[in-house]
């Protein structure tokens, strides 16, 4: 299953989360991580800790199109790191989309038809559900589609402050 590519740059996501090495590859493979991410996440490791480990090395001088050895050690990396539940990786990358579209939805025509598609890639989840525009809502009609989307916009926002409160810990 491939889901929505939006390949979220690593600028964008290093102030919001901190991604395991199984989270990139999961990024890679789902085409929601720039490719060139990889190797920024491992100078930005090299740089936190110094950690000078000779895979972290190499696979910061990386070039974006050298797709086979990027994922070759981002798999070695990810190996070498606890075993985590795809359920969590899933959320957070759920969490990560969302949060690129919404910053980015005054370019966007159709920003919520963006949320339907995710929504949709990421196996319906709950927590989504209720700033999609075609689910029901126990909500009245606010008398227009731009106040009802406008509810549907201020619960998108309220999603993301919960989640990133989640992961401002981690």
């Amino acid at each position: 299953m491939e889901l929505v590519a939006v390949s979220i740059p690593y600028s964008f996501i290093e102030g919001r989360v901190r991604l395991s090495w199984c989270e990139v590859g999961f990024g890679l493979d789902e085409k929601l991580l720039d490719p060139g991410a990889p190797a920024c996440v491992a100078a930005a490791q090299i740089a936190a800790s110094d950690n000078s480990a000779s895979v972290l090395v190499e696979l910061a001088g990386l070039e974006e199109a050298e797709n086979d050895a990027i994922r070759s050690h981002v798999e070695i990396l990810a190996r070498a790191e606890p075993e985590e539940d795809i359920e969590e990786i899933r959320r957070k990358w759920l969490y990560l989309t969302l949060a690129w579209i919404f910053e980015r939805r005054d370019e966007l025509a159709d920003p919520l038809q963006r949320v339907e598609e995710v929504y949709a890639d990421f196996g319906y989840p709950e927590r989504v559900a209720c700033f999609v525009r075609y689910m029901p809502s126990d909500e009245p009609d606010l008398g227009s589609v731009m106040l009802n989307e406008q509810r549907l916009f201020d619960k998108w926002r309220q999603y993301l402050e919960e989640e990133s409160s989640r992961y401002a810990s981690s």
